[in-house]
C-alpha cells in the first residue's frame, strides 16, 4: 500500500483536527524517521522506505565495537545491515508477513491509513540511508480500532548501530 502525499496529508489534517480517525479509514499510523548526526543536529529520512510487518524477525547480533579499529567498525557495520536486509527479503516473501510499504516524506514523515486493529512491526533496512548514514529499524507497535497511533523512529531505537558512509 503505497501512500500518495497529497491525499494523506490532507486525510492526516482533518484526523488531527477533528482528534479521531474517520470510521471509514480505519485506524491510522503515523510516523517519522530521523537520527542525529555527528555534529547533534537532527537529520530527516527523506524518502526512506518503511514496511509494516506482522511479526518480527531475528535482529543480527550487536558485537562489541569499541575494540575495533575504524575499518573493522565500518566493515562490521556494513555486515550486520547487509544481514539483516537478507532476513528481512527472506521474510518479505512469506504470504502474510508484509501488510504494507509506504516512504517518508522530505521532512521524514510516513502514514499507514485503514490498518486493522493489531501487533506489529514498523521496519526500515538497508539500503536505508539519512545524511550518508546508515539507519536500520525495527519497532513494535499495536493499532488500536479507531485511534491514530504514532512512531518515532529515532537514535534511541535504532535495531542496528548507525554507520556514516565517507
Amino acid at each position: 500500500m503505497s501512500v500518495k502525499r497529497p491525499m494523506a496529508i490532507a486525510c492526516v489534517l482533518i484526523a488531527l483536527l477533528a482528534g479521531q480517525c474517520p470510521a471509514a479509514a480505519g485506524a491510522w499510523l503515523l510516523g517519522a524517521v530521523s537520527i542525529r548526526d555527528d555534529a547533534g543536529q537532527r537529520r530527516y529520512g527523506e524518502y526512506v522506505s518503511v514496511f509494516l510487518t506482522r511479526t518480527a524477525i531475528p535482529v543480527p547480533h550487536d558485537p562489541d565495537l569499541s575494540g575495533l579499529t575504524r575499518y573493522q567498525r565500518i566493515d562490521r557495520i556494513n555486515q550486520l545491515h547487509l544481514d539483516f536486509f537478507k532476513i528481512f527479503s527472506t521474510y518479505r516473501s512469506r504470504p502474510g508477513y508484509l501488510v504494507a510499504h509506504t516512504d517518508t516524506s522530505e521532512t521524514g514523515n510516513f502514514a499507514f491509513l485503514a490498518v486493522p486493529p493489531g501487533d506489529y512491526q514498523v521496519v526500515v533496512t538497508f539500503p536505508a540511508m539519512i545524511d550518508g548514514y546508515k539507519v536500520a529499524w525495527q519497532v513494535p507497535v499495536t493499532v488500536i480500532a479507531g485511534r491514530i497511533r504514532h512512531v518515532t523512529l529515532d537514535d534511541g531505537n535504532l535495531a542496528l548501530p548507525a554507520n556514516r558512509r565517507e
